[in-house]
């Protein structure tokens, strides 16, 4: 009878634990997506100014760094 109570507990221990995981792996995903809403958010509101300032330009696909040093200026502003 211990035994059976043994496994009965060990096989609820490791379902809590599937679930436990399973929750913190929904919760760091749910972290980095409201993290890149806020930062995409943010840089929205950035005039293209500011946006190179920090490095960046604004394409129809989102925001790429300027490499203002490999093939120059007039090749990455396009």
């Amino acid at each position: 009878m211990s035994i059976e109570i043994e496994t009965v507990f060990r096989r609820r221990a490791r379902s809590r634990s599937l679930l436990v995981s399973a929750l913190g792996v929904l919760a760091a995903e749910l972290r980095r997506y409201f993290r890149r809403r806020a930062t995409a958010r943010a840089l929205s509101h950035l005039t293209e100014d500011d946006l190179r300032d920090i490095g960046l330009v604004r394409t129809e696909f989102g925001y790429r760094e300027l490499h203002h040093d490999r093939f120059g200026a007039d090749y990455w502003d396009r």
